[in-house]
């Protein structure tokens, strides 16, 4: 039945076979070959982005002052406020937790964030993958991924949290134990 339509199609648009179209069709397929590649051979290179990508965000702790702004920005509620140590730039001791998993990557809450911050930003990380359904970063625990981002060079990848969750976890302590020893030192 469908190969009586399609020979329905052809008669009715009076398309036939030819040479000609062979020919056509085997002259693309040499340019294809003798010309540059249109797609990248991931992971061995990396994919140009444009200028105004909005990769996986970024969270320098040491630069927030805690005023939340960006969790009132987030149209998605993915920013939660979580109390910290106090330290000199961060009086009230309000830190940003950050739920990866829902982030739309629209950018309004690093619009919010004031100029004098400067705390979020966007990273060239494509993409975050994960098996778990939800996860919930804690304010260390994102600047401790923000801080592999960088140190490790993971830009332009896509990010696979179950293998990297150790590193995630280890770092976070770092931070945090390096926050505490900030906030005890700046009120002495």
């Amino acid at each position: 039945m469908s190969k009586a339509k399609f020979v329905e199609v052809r008669e009715k648009w009076k398309i036939r076979p030819s040479v000609l179209g062979i020919l056509k069709s085997m002259k693309a397929v040499a340019e294809y070959n003798f010309h540059s590649r249109p797609t990248t051979l991931y992971p061995f290179e990396k994919n140009k982005l444009p200028e105004a990508f909005r990769g996986l965000l970024g969270y320098d702790i040491e630069k927030c002052i805690g005023c939340g702004a960006c969790v009132l920005a987030c149209p998605n509620n993915c920013l939660y406020r979580r109390p910290g140590p106090k330290t000199e730039k961060n009086k009230p001791g309000i830190y940003i937790a950050f739920e990866p998993t829902h982030c739309l990557f629209c950018g309004l809450c690093v619009e919010a964030c004031p100029p004098v911050s400067g705390a979020l930003r966007h990273t060239h990380a494509i993409s975050f993958v994960t098996t778990k359904k939800k996860v919930l970063w804690d304010p260390w625990e994102w600047a401790a991924m923000t801080k592999l981002i960088d140190e490790m060079g993971w830009e332009f990848d896509a990010i696979d949290y179950d293998r990297v969750e150790h590193l995630v976890k280890q770092k976070a302590e770092e931070i945090k134990k390096a926050l505490e020893e900030n906030a005890t030192g700046a009120k002495k």
